[in-house]
């Protein structure tokens, strides 16, 4: 009976304390304007086949009232084998460490893994990717998913 009570007791404590908000907590904040382009891809390194490495350019516009920071971005296609390229799912995700003033736009650019397929009759059809922008902010994180068709033309993605 005494262990019962005493179970009760911790249980109850447990339940009623509270804790101001952490650091990791996730925050509600406007979402960021966000674009992806891409900046190299199969075209300009001669549609190779075999690994190559793709250069992206995040557009990102801050529309909160305070500095966020992008940390991390995760990011893979999700178009079947054989289209211009397909992103190595060893390398999901690209760190980062760069903070965007309030009500400012940032571009940033990175690299990302491939294979590329060659010549083929899907050499020009648009990559498909879906990713994860990972944020900090002064209150806690934020995380910004995203979908977005990307083609292999000049001018497409522009």
């Amino acid at each position: 009976m005494r262990t019962l009570f005493a179970a009760a007791a911790i249980a109850v404590a447990a339940c009623s304390t509270s804790t101001p908000g952490t650091p990791n907590q996730k925050v509600q904040i406007p979402a960021p304007a966000f674009e992806i382009r891409q900046l190299v891809g199969p075209a300009q390194l001669n549609y190779e086949e075999g690994p190559i490495e793709v250069k992206f350019r995040l557009d990102i516009g801050n529309r909160a009232d305070f500095p966020i920071t992008l940390s991390r971005v995760e990011i893979v296609t999700v178009n079947p084998e054989g289209a211009a390229y397909s992103l190595d799912t060893s390398h999901r995700a690209y760190y980062f460490r760069r903070t965007i003033k309030p009500h400012e736009n940032a571009s940033i650019d990175f690299w990302a893994k491939a294979y590329s397929y060659g010549r083929s009759t899907r050499e020009s059809e648009p990559i498909t990717v879906r990713g994860t922008l990972n944020f900090e902010t002064p209150n806690g994180h934020y995380n910004e998913v995203f979908v977005k068709e990307i083609g292999q033309y000049a001018g497409q993605n522009d």
